[in-house]
Protein backbone atom coordinates (compact mmCIF):
# COMPACT_ATOMS: atom_id res chain seq x y z
CA UNK A 1 0.00 0.00 0.00
CA UNK A 2 0.98 3.28 -0.78
CA UNK A 3 1.23 6.26 1.60
CA UNK A 4 -1.29 8.11 -0.38
CA UNK A 5 -3.56 5.03 -0.23
CA UNK A 6 -3.14 4.95 3.58
CA UNK A 7 -4.24 8.68 4.03
CA UNK A 8 -7.22 8.34 1.63
CA UNK A 9 -7.71 5.37 4.01
CA UNK A 10 -7.65 6.99 7.20
CA UNK A 11 -9.32 10.42 6.07
CA UNK A 12 -12.33 8.06 4.67
CA UNK A 13 -12.53 6.56 8.13
CA UNK A 14 -12.49 9.40 9.99
CA UNK A 15 -15.25 11.28 7.71
CA UNK A 16 -17.71 8.23 8.02
CA UNK A 17 -17.02 8.05 12.28
CA UNK A 18 -17.59 11.70 12.68
CA UNK A 19 -21.20 11.37 10.67
CA UNK A 20 -22.26 8.68 12.60
CA UNK A 21 -21.67 10.88 15.39
CA UNK A 22 -23.65 13.32 14.09
CA UNK A 23 -26.31 10.93 13.13
CA UNK A 24 -26.01 9.59 16.95
CA UNK A 25 -26.25 12.94 18.36
CA UNK A 26 -29.35 14.03 16.00
CA UNK A 27 -31.18 10.51 17.22
CA UNK A 28 -30.92 11.73 20.80
CA UNK A 29 -31.85 15.14 20.17
CA UNK A 30 -35.19 14.11 19.00
CA UNK A 31 -36.22 11.09 21.27
CA UNK A 32 -39.71 12.06 22.55
CA UNK A 33 -40.83 14.45 25.05
CA UNK A 34 -40.83 13.66 28.86
CA UNK A 35 -43.66 13.81 30.73
CA UNK A 36 -43.03 17.20 32.17
CA UNK A 37 -42.34 18.49 28.08
CA UNK A 38 -46.22 16.86 27.83
CA UNK A 39 -47.74 18.82 30.68
CA UNK A 40 -46.23 21.76 29.69
CA UNK A 41 -47.01 21.91 26.57
CA UNK A 42 -50.88 20.90 27.33
CA UNK A 43 -50.72 24.09 29.79
CA UNK A 44 -49.92 26.14 27.20
CA UNK A 45 -52.57 24.85 24.72
CA UNK A 46 -55.07 25.38 27.54
CA UNK A 47 -53.85 28.65 28.14
CA UNK A 48 -53.93 29.89 24.60
CA UNK A 49 -57.43 28.23 23.96
CA UNK A 50 -58.85 30.43 26.92
CA UNK A 51 -57.08 33.21 25.61
CA UNK A 52 -58.98 33.24 22.06
CA UNK A 53 -61.91 32.09 24.00
CA UNK A 54 -61.84 35.18 25.95
CA UNK A 55 -61.09 37.46 22.95
CA UNK A 56 -64.23 35.98 21.42
CA UNK A 57 -66.50 36.89 24.02
CA UNK A 58 -65.21 40.08 24.61
CA UNK A 59 -66.01 41.03 21.21
CA UNK A 60 -69.53 39.50 21.25
CA UNK A 61 -70.43 41.35 24.46
CA UNK A 62 -69.55 44.41 22.61
CA UNK A 63 -72.04 43.90 20.43
CA UNK A 64 -75.34 45.96 21.67
CA UNK A 65 -77.32 43.31 19.30
CA UNK A 66 -76.75 40.51 21.10
CA UNK A 67 -78.31 41.64 24.70
CA UNK A 68 -79.82 39.02 26.27
CA UNK A 69 -78.42 36.17 24.69
CA UNK A 70 -76.43 33.40 26.87
CA UNK A 71 -73.54 32.80 24.37
CA UNK A 72 -70.89 30.47 25.82
CA UNK A 73 -67.51 29.90 23.15
CA UNK A 74 -65.19 27.34 22.96
CA UNK A 75 -62.17 27.60 20.99
CA UNK A 76 -59.24 25.71 19.63
CA UNK A 77 -55.77 28.47 19.21
CA UNK A 78 -53.58 25.91 16.91
CA UNK A 79 -56.79 25.34 14.70
CA UNK A 80 -58.14 28.16 15.15
CA UNK A 81 -61.66 26.57 15.55
CA UNK A 82 -64.67 28.17 17.67
CA UNK A 83 -67.78 27.10 18.52
CA UNK A 84 -70.39 29.26 20.05
CA UNK A 85 -73.17 27.38 21.78
CA UNK A 86 -76.35 28.93 24.43
CA UNK A 87 -79.13 30.41 23.60
CA UNK A 88 -80.27 33.88 21.65
CA UNK A 89 -83.43 35.65 20.89
CA UNK A 90 -84.04 35.81 17.29
CA UNK A 91 -82.34 34.27 14.18
CA UNK A 92 -80.52 37.49 13.25
CA UNK A 93 -78.24 37.18 16.25
CA UNK A 94 -77.16 33.73 15.56
CA UNK A 95 -75.32 35.22 12.13
CA UNK A 96 -73.81 38.65 14.10
CA UNK A 97 -72.53 36.28 16.97
CA UNK A 98 -70.67 34.92 13.55
CA UNK A 99 -69.35 37.66 11.74
CA UNK A 100 -68.33 39.09 15.23
CA UNK A 101 -66.36 35.70 16.51
CA UNK A 102 -64.94 35.38 12.67
CA UNK A 103 -63.28 38.95 12.88
CA UNK A 104 -61.16 38.44 15.75
CA UNK A 105 -57.96 37.39 14.51
CA UNK A 106 -56.64 34.05 15.31
CA UNK A 107 -60.27 32.54 14.50
CA UNK A 108 -60.11 30.49 11.02
CA UNK A 109 -63.61 29.35 11.00
CA UNK A 110 -66.53 29.13 13.67
CA UNK A 111 -69.39 26.77 14.24
CA UNK A 112 -72.64 27.64 15.55
CA UNK A 113 -74.48 25.57 18.25
CA UNK A 114 -76.84 28.35 18.93
CA UNK A 115 -80.44 27.95 19.68
CA UNK A 116 -83.53 29.82 19.50
CA UNK A 117 -84.99 30.56 22.89
CA UNK A 118 -88.27 29.14 23.18
CA UNK A 119 -90.70 31.41 25.66
CA UNK A 120 -92.85 28.57 28.05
Amino acid sequence: MTLRHKALTGALAALLSSAALVQAATAADTAAPTKEQLRAEMHADRAANHALAKKVREALLKSKELNDTDIAVFANSRSGKVTLAGTILDESQDQVAQDLASKVPGVQSVTSKLTLYAAP
